[in-house]
């Protein structure tokens, strides 16, 4: 016990008395968690938006009017013909069009089937699926404000529909957002700086005079992971506060689950970052092998995308990727409030990697050695 004590006092020593080191561990991580959210925003403000109408009814008229007073469409007004305003698309003025068909007042009030038609530039993805959301919902309420006022429309029986937004009520993408990019960090210090450590150990040679002392191969991977747990826990610890203070997101579930969970991700991702320095030569090699395998989690593991549009074959390799047990259970336990039972699946994946992770970095270490 005496010895890892000794070797965790010099590991810290080490990245505190490097000065770069400590800022790049610690305050590089808390700039971009403070940073990133404000800048990965999947809300629309703005849409630009322009008409072809072919009836020039009152009601379309009325419709128009609906859209220029709303805070989130720039309107371009009326255009001439469908060419025109196509041509606006191509050179990215217009986001939608919406156009309405010739007699559309009169099979609106004589209750004919008519159809409006809504063309978006799907350039921006993001842009076209949450635009064509605003505009149906301009629609929709323009139009259940006429069904209600239109004598002969009444007559028809009316559903209303409302949305209810369960552990996300007001659809804020920071909930989604934040909690996804403290995860990328705490991946960032447990496996990233933790595999460049010990392979720098390697090239400059400090790790050969350790091998020929008393200290057992255990004792040194255990000396060399507590620091970083610590970093680790202590970043993510910070992170909370922040995510609380700044962005206004609470815990709904438990704290100490919470840590709990994030104590045992930190061992997988330190047992990956050894196993990682321990085949690895140089740490150019280490950062290209941690590079690689943290842009796959990340881009599987559900963090900004849902996993269920994934196709099959994600899924099954889903299954070795420890981001994805730690994506769903971190969200469910701040939104939703989920207990160990709810989460247990997650739990039992994430022991498993760290067991098999950690004994296969102490294997290949001390084979390394001999």
């Amino acid at each position: 016990m005496r010895t890892i004590l000794m070797l965790i006092k010099k590991e810290f020593l080490q990245v505190f008395r490097n000065s770069l080191l400590w800022k790049i561990l610690i305050l590089g991580p808390l700039a971009e968690f403070l940073i990133f959210p404000f800048t990965a925003d999947y809300e629309i403000k703005h849409v630009h938006i322009a008409f072809v109408d072919h009836d020039r009814s009152t009601t379309t008229a009325a419709v128009i009017s609906k859209f220029s007073s709303s805070q989130y469409f720039i309107s371009h007004g009326l255009k001439q013909s469908k060419k025109e305003v196509l041509q606006d698309m191509k050179e990215d003025k217009i986001d939608f069009i919406v156009e309405f068909p010739y007699n559309f007042e009169k099979s609106l009030i004589s209750q004919q089937p008519t159809k409006i038609g809504i063309t978006a530039n799907a350039i921006n993805t993001v842009k076209a699926g949450l635009g064509s959301e605003y505009v149906q919902n301009v629609l929709a309420d323009y139009f259940s404000d006429f069904n209600n006022n239109n004598p002969i429309a009444n007559q028809q029986a009316q559903l209303l529909t409302t949305n209810v937004y369960w552990y996300n009520e007001q659809m804020n993408y920071k909930n989604l957002i934040v909690p996804g990019v403290l995860i990328i960090l705490v991946t960032l210090i447990g496996a990233y700086v933790t595999a460049l450590n010990l392979v720098r150990e390697k090239e400059i040679g400090t790790i050969e005079q350790v091998n020929v002392t008393p200290i057992k191969k255990w004792q040194f991977l255990i000396g060399k992971m507590i620091p970083f747990w610590i970093l680790g826990m202590a970043e993510f610890s910070v992170g909370l506060i922040i995510m609380y203070a700044v962005f206004g997101i609470s815990i709904h579930g438990s704290l100490l689950l919470l840590l709990g969970l994030t104590a045992l991700y930190l061992l997988v991702m330190l047992g990956l970052g050894f196993f990682i320095s321990s085949i690895a030569e140089n740490q150019l090699q280490a950062m290209f092998i941690v590079f690689f395998l943290f842009i796959l989690f990340v881009m599987l593991g559900g963090i900004f995308t849902p996993v269920e549009g994934m196709p099959d074959w994600a899924d099954y390799l889903n299954y070795f990727n420890p981001i994805s047990f730690f994506v769903v259970a971190v969200k469910t336990i701040i939104l939703k409030g989920s207990t160990i039972q709810s989460i247990q699946p997650q739990l039992i994946a994430l022991a498993v990697m760290a067991v098999l992770l950690n004994s296969a970095a102490l294997i290949f270490y001390r084979d390394k050695v001999k």
